[in-house]
């Protein structure tokens, strides 16, 4: 057992070891990989640079030590100080003394990891831009940060005295313009990249050849404009660079933008640099340069986040649209339960009275059937037109007898109310016919009705009562249906016509809802009157009119 436990132990060492091996020798990697490209953009960037120093007017070496560090982390500052140090003797010769060499190197290492520190967390785990407010963070903290280590950095060579104290202003410009430079070219590009490789893929082939092609042709005759014609000044149209830039940021937004700047930026350091440009020339076209960079990060950020704000609202439409027909369904089959739930009462006590009849009064029988299959056929027509009004808002129109109905419906609920101890009485004056649909008619004084019968079966008085009254008022037909029942309590008075707000204890609250909709569908109204004291009034207002109202 012991000797078991040796070798288990042995075999975690040697695990171990294998791991802490690996990690050691892909970390030596990154790291040699890190000093070749730093050493690679160092070596192609000593142009234009202060005589006397390495300090270039583009260094985009500087956007590769700033990468490693926001992306590997901070623990890789001392790669940034050995590939300085290891620039400065094999390429630049320049602090003159390694002590020199190590100082200032180690200053610029230890500033782009408070620079980088300071991205990281603004940007988030992330370590790319989710906006305009991201990249004015950017643009400010490296602005800062450079400067202040060029500052720093120039103190230390002029106290060393590698820099004479008269230079210090032109060493501090030239390495601010330098390094900032490089960095706004080249570290959003790197930054952006997965997400340029993203919308590549998105964009369909034809249009990516389209987008290549107009910025290639842009950049070049923007190019020859502003170097090729040697009757103008260089600068006259150097707004013109701004073209390519702006419209790949309009088309495609900050991926796509940051890799343009790039490229513009290559572009106009190769040409300045083949035409021999004098170094304040150059300088002046850097400065440019940077207000072009700038432009462009800032326009692509806001393309960027206009595209993604319609992404997002096209998504919360379809979601609206979903939740909108579940809520639909939903209402509909709440709807036709409430209003089948009633039919299927009345056919439930007309089938039990069948059953009675049939052995008491069988000559009644016919009578009975022929009233419970009007219900059966009625449940259907309910479902048919609910199912219309839910989805479409809309009815099937014809000349209706508002009061024939009325007393029809008033004869299908006698026995009921009678059941519960409650009389109903109709006072109906001669009205004309309406148009509208007949059935959702039929739902609107049917819901009123049983309302009522509730309300009266309730009440505090002996003698339960429910009245219905149809006359003519203004031109128009008036249903009142009134009961002596407890009327309305205050708490619910101000939600009466709110859907799914009851005081029954098995309501759903949508039918007072329902048919006020279908009131309005017919260009009509349903109040309830609250100058109504002695129980509760509810009236049902609709146009006497021929045709159905425009929608």
């Amino acid at each position: 057992m012991l000797c078991m436990r040796r070798e288990l132990t042995d075999w975690v060492h040697v695990l171990t070891r294998s791991e802490a091996l690996h990690d050691t020798r892909s970390t030596f990697l990154l790291v040699c990989s890190y000093i070749a490209a730093y050493l690679a953009l160092d070596g192609i960037s000593l142009i234009q640079g202060l005589p006397g120093t390495k300090f270039a007017l583009w260094d985009p070496s500087a956007a590769c030590s700033l990468a490693f560090l926001l992306f590997k982390g901070l623990r890789y500052g001392p790669a940034v100080l050995v590939a300085g140090v290891i620039a400065d003797r094999l390429i630049d010769g320049f602090p003159t003394t390694l002590v020199a060499a190590c100082v200032t190197e180690a200053i610029i290492a230890v500033g782009y990891s408070a620079v980088a520190a300071a991205l990281r967390r603004v940007l988030g785990a992330g370590r790319s831009f989710s906006g305009t407010v991201d990249i004015i963070y950017f643009l400010g903290i490296v602005s800062v940060g450079v400067l202040a280590i060029a500052a720093v950095v120039g103190t230390a060579l002029v106290i060393m005295h590698e820099l004479p104290s008269d230079g210090f202003l032109s060493a501090v410009r030239q390495f601010w313009i330098g390094d900032l430079t490089g960095i706004v070219g080249l570290l959003p590009a790197l930054m952006v990249a997965p997400l340029a490789w993203e919308r590549w893929n998105e964009v369909p082939s034809l249009s990516r050849v389209f987008d290549l092609m107009a910025f290639a042709l842009g950049l070049t005759l923007a190019l020859w404009t502003v170097f090729g014609l040697t009757a103008t000044d260089e600068f006259q149209y150097f707004y013109l660079l701004l073209l390519p830039v702006v419209w790949t940021g309009v088309r495609h937004g900050l991926p796509w933008c940051a890799i343009a700047i790039l490229a513009e930026q290559l572009a106009l350091v190769s040409v300045v640099t083949l035409l021999g440009y004098p170094e304040a020339d150059f300088h002046a076209f850097q400065v440019l340069s940077l207000v072009i960079a700038t432009t462009g990060l800032i326009l692509g950020a806001v393309v960027t986040e206009r595209q993604r704000a319609e992404l997002s609202l096209r998504h919360q439409q379809a979601e609206l649209a979903r939740m909108t027909r579940l809520t639909t369904a939903g209402a509909l089959g709440s709807a036709i339960v409430h209003e089948v739930s009633q039919p299927l009462a009345t056919i439930a006590t007309y089938s039990h009275a069948c059953r009675r009849l049939l052995r008491l009064q069988p000559e009644v029988l016919p009578e009975t059937l022929e009233k419970l299959e009007a219900e059966v056929l009625r449940v259907g027509e309910i479902v048919d037109r609910l199912r219309d009004f839910l989805s479409k808002g809309d009815g099937r129109w014809t000349p209706v007898d508002l009061a024939g109905v009325a007393r029809m419906i008033v004869a299908a609920l006698t026995d009921e109310a009678r059941f519960r101890g409650v009389a109903i009485s109709i006072d109906s004056q001669p009205v004309p016919q309406v148009a509208g649909d007949r059935v959702q008619i039929e739902q609107i004084v049917i819901n009123l009705l049983r309302n009522a019968i509730d309300a009266a079966a309730q009440g505090p008085s002996s003698e339960k009562r429910v009245w219905v009254r149809i006359h003519l008022c203004d031109g128009e037909i008036q249903v009142e249906v009134e009961d002596n029942g407890p009327g309305v309590l205050p708490d619910i008075a101000e939600r009466l016509f709110v859907p799914f707000e009851t005081t029954k204890v098995r309501g759903m609250g949508l039918g007072l809802s329902l048919s006020r909709q279908m009131a309005e569908g017919h260009g009509g109204k349903l109040w309830w009157d609250r100058t109504f004291s002695k129980g509760a009034r509810f009236v049902f207002h609709i146009p006497c009119r021929g045709s159905k109202p425009a929608p």
